[in-house]
């Protein structure tokens, strides 16, 4: 982990500062307000002049504030500034080589403040420092979903901001108004995850019409029809979730909602949702379990059967056609994307680690690390549904009482254990009555199917 210097000043008992919260949100605003012919830097000294106690807390303890501040506002994954981007390109190899040099030593790099006679070059340094904690917090921003969760890892990973944000409780609401603006504003990281995972579910889609076709065309039509229910049964499902979601609100809003489902709308409408903090006080879950429940509903109820029954035909067809392969391993990898991206973003969720933090909280901070495990998360659901799938199909290929057999055994007895320890309803908040049951019923049948097909 790099220790690096802000040249922030601690005095031995530094002083509460005197900013609240919501001087804090409002600082957040006013560094993300444009106006006309104004540069970031003129935008971030206007913002600061606007407050004579933040210019003379940043005066005394942190001057290189604006400096960070300049590059946090850029959000650029590759920042070459303003008229000096030939500059610093020609010193990119020279940078490169030096980190090589440090992480080679138990990739653990100590770098101290100079102790020198110059003063100039002392301010240099932590000018350098500021800038590379600014620039971080663009690719945090990439790999997350939540504007809260990219401030909060991006915090724990720049261990030199620790004591000057304990002691100005102002600094994490500003930076959370920003980070939910910098997304609305350049949905990068919202742009591939959702570009990927719609591209996925588009070749996904494209392949399944073609199976049932070839399905249809060599007389299958039991395999045909039943892939096309699958379809219409996880259709039939994300309406009533969407439904249920809001319920309290007028029938209009309910249509709109209806209109992004059926258009195949929904998945991009509920990642926006997330990556601009959305809020909605009159529905019944948070955008991003709304999301969670969306993505495992498709997976239960399309992606695994549909994968499982066409491996099943592929299995026992004279003709195994590379078409049939290639639809098979895109269900897998749509699968493993799908419960990866469920996975990853219920686990660096603010409010998940808080409420949970023995469960939640896998996920390292780093950005290294995110890319890594997201990456492996992926492989891993793939791999198992596979290797499960093909288990499954191979089964059924012996004995389909057999197979449905031990289908329903493993089902009634997950529920039973549930029961058993009384949570049953434990999960499911903001329902009553029949529909309380009914909605654990269906929530642990999916989570049932999601975990055996998918390890995750």
């Amino acid at each position: 982990m790099n220790v690096i210097d802000l040249n922030i000043t601690y005095p031995q008992n530094p002083p509460l500062s005197p900013l609240t919260l919501e001087t804090g949100q409002q600082l957040g605003i006013a560094l993300t307000t444009r106006h006309a012919d104004e540069s970031i830097g003129q935008r971030i000294h206007r913002a600061v002049d606007e407050i004579s106690e933040l210019e003379d807390i940043l005066t005394r303890i942190f001057p290189q504030f604006q400096t960070m501040m300049l590059h946090v506002l850029r959000n650029k994954i590759v920042d070459v500034g303003e008229g000096r981007g030939r500059e610093r390109v020609s010193k990119f190899i020279s940078k490169i080589k030096s980190r090589l040099i440090g992480f080679s030593n138990n990739n653990k790099v100590d770098v101290q403040p100079a102790h020198s006679q110059d003063t100039k070059n002392d301010e240099q340094i932590s000018a350098s420092n500021a800038e590379k904690t600014g620039k971080k917090f663009a690719m945090f921003l990439l790999t997350t979903t939540e504007p809260s969760a990219a401030v909060d890892s991006w915090l724990k990973d720049s261990k030199e901001l620790e004591g000057f944000v304990t002691d100005n409780i102002w600094f994490e609401p500003m930076m959370n108004e920003i980070a939910k603006e910098l997304l609305k504003r350049s949905n990068l990281g919202l742009k591939w995850r959702v570009g990927l995972g719609a591209g996925l579910s588009i070749m996904d889609m494209i392949t399944d019409t073609g199976v049932i076709n070839t399905y249809r065309a060599s007389g299958n039509t039991a395999g045909a029809y039943s892939l096309m229910a699958m379809i219409g049964s996880n259709m039939a499902v994300q309406l009533l979730i969407t439904y249920m979601q809001n319920k309290k609100k007028s029938k209009w809003v309910i249509l709109r909602e209806f209109a992004f489902v059926v258009t195949f709308l929904k998945p991009a409408v509920d990642a926006y949702r997330v990556a601009t903090g959305h809020e909605d006080e009159d529905a019944v879950m948070s955008p991003l379990q709304e999301m969670g429940f969306g993505k495992g509903t498709e997976l239960a109820f399309e992606s695994i059967p549909g994968g499982l029954l066409q491996a099943y035909f592929f299995i026992n067809s004279p003709n195994k056609t590379i078409f049939l392969l290639i639809s098979i391993l895109i269900s897998t990898l749509t699968t493993g994307f799908a419960s990866a991206l469920i996975s990853f973003d219920m686990d660096i969720s603010v409010a998940n680690r808080k409420e949970v933090p023995l469960f939640y909280g896998y996920v390292k901070d780093g950005n290294t690390e995110r890319m890594i495990t997201f990456i492996l998360q992926i492989l891993l659901a793939a791999f198992h549904n596979l290797s499960r799938t093909i288990g499954t199909a191979l089964l059924l290929s012996v004995s389909e009482r057999l197979t449905f057999g031990v289908i329903l055994a493993e089902m009634v007895l997950y529920h039973l254990y549930k029961v058993a320890r009384r949570d049953y309803v434990l999960w499911i908040p903001g329902l009553e009555g029949t529909f309380k049951y009914i909605a654990a019923f269906f929530t642990h049948s999916v989570v049932k199917v999601l975990v055996d097909y998918t390890g995750e």
